[in-house]
């Protein structure tokens, strides 16, 4: 491949973006390579906390706005769908105390006596980071701008060659030939992959063709299983930004001053993701869970060997001190990831779009991690 990309996308996200890092992410069904090594770990150890007047669920109370109420909703339907039957039983009663209730402190109370905190050890240490759904330009062709892959289900095409490291599968021909569409930058490119599902807006079309052009919806369904490096990570080991405090606005801005590293970071990181097409209202997908969809603000990834897929947690912000009672925020783990891995790794959806990956960016919270579950 010639050394040349055009950087847009860099160069957008280098001015709009603020602090934070993105982190991986995944959509579609599960695949065993689209989670953490830990998956089937049982939890080591726990512990119970039934007084949750300690937390002021004040904040996350569903009937404040109706936008809010709206997608709780929804967030509430994808966790009943779960296959796991205490976080659908879970998930059922949360939505239920919400209708039922007169109140902010009517919410708060039933709350209390329903359910307990259940928090697993290590989750007193968790950190709550964003991911979104990029919208790119693609074409479908390859050319001399356009040479950034996104991949179909290569198992499909040769399971063997799904298996290899990401420069052997892009000199292959049959795997090139497998394309959904192809990016003109290396750091778009990356984020599809990171976040697993993307918008693309084909640029084949338009004025000078006549034709109209064309968008199609994509969720990761698997990966070649090889380990993953993140741009960041690589730029970090050569010195290009600071590893100990580099935000996605500094990659943004290292990939629009120096496209070329950029490049060369993303073919080197072996692992390489295949998507299919998402077609109808069930966009972006849960992970482990059949229907539904993924919720801004409420859908988060989690490590579903801990959590269960449909599981309704608790995040805390640490940065709050011991003050009480503390600011509590319902999420619902609807995703998971390569990267999601143990008790306290929290990544919310924070929806599509530019804006979306710049409020992703922006989150990187220290917090304490509960599962919100049903008095027994």
């Amino acid at each position: 491949m010639p050394r040349r990309a055009s950087g847009v996308l860099a160069r957008t996200l280098a001015v709009v973006l603020s602090s934070g890092v993105v982190a991986a992410c995944s959509s579609p069904p599960a695949d065993p390579t689209l989670h953490p090594p830990s998956q089937g770990r049982a939890p080591e150890g726990s512990r119970s906390i039934r007084d949750l007047s300690r937390f002021d669920f004040i904040t996350p109370y569903p009937k404040r706005f109706l936008e809010q109420r709206l997608a709780f909703t929804a967030a509430c339907d994808t966790s009943a769908r779960s296959p796991d039957e205490d976080a659908a039983a879970d998930a059922n009663l949360i939505f239920k105390l919400a209708i039922d209730s007169q109140n902010q402190e009517d919410f708060a109370s039933r709350l209390q006596g329903a359910f307990e905190l259940v928090q697993y050890d290590g989750g007193d240490q968790g950190m709550l980071t964003g991911y979104a759904t990029p919208e790119v330009r693609v074409r479908s062709k390859p050319d001399e701008r356009f040479r950034f892959p996104i991949f179909g289900d290569l198992r499909k095409v040769d399971p063997e060659l799904a298996t290899r490291p990401r420069r052997e599968i892009l000199a292959s021909e049959p795997a090139r030939a497998a394309a959904i569409a192809w990016v003109d930058d290396a750091l778009a490119w990356a984020l599809v992959e990171t976040n697993g599902t993307a918008r693309l807006e084909f640029d084949d079309g338009g004025v000078k063709s006549g034709k109209p052009r064309r968008s199609l919806a994509i969720s990761r369904i698997a990966t070649n299983g090889r380990p993953w490096t993140s741009i960041g990570r690589w730029l970090a080991s050569r010195g290009i930004v600071d590893a100990a405090s580099y935000t996605l606005e500094d990659v943004a801005r290292a990939a629009a001053a120096s496209p070329e590293k950029t490049e060369e970071a993303a073919l080197d990181n072996e692992r390489v993701v295949f998507f299919e097409a998402v077609q109808g209202d069930g966009f972006p997908p849960p992970v482990g869970i059949k229907g539904g969809r993924l919720i801004s603000g409420y859908s988060c990834a989690a490590d579903q060997s801990l959590y269960p897929p449909g599981s309704v947690l608790v995040v805390i912000d640490r940065t709050e001190g011991l003050r009480e009672p503390r600011s509590a925020r319902i999420l619902f783990v609807h995703d998971a990831g390569g990267a999601i891995s143990g008790p306290g790794r929290i990544d919310v959806y924070s929806g599509q779009g530019t804006e979306a990956i710049v409020n992703a960016g922006k989150t990187r919270t220290p917090v304490e991690v509960y599962r919100l579950r049903r008095r027994r």
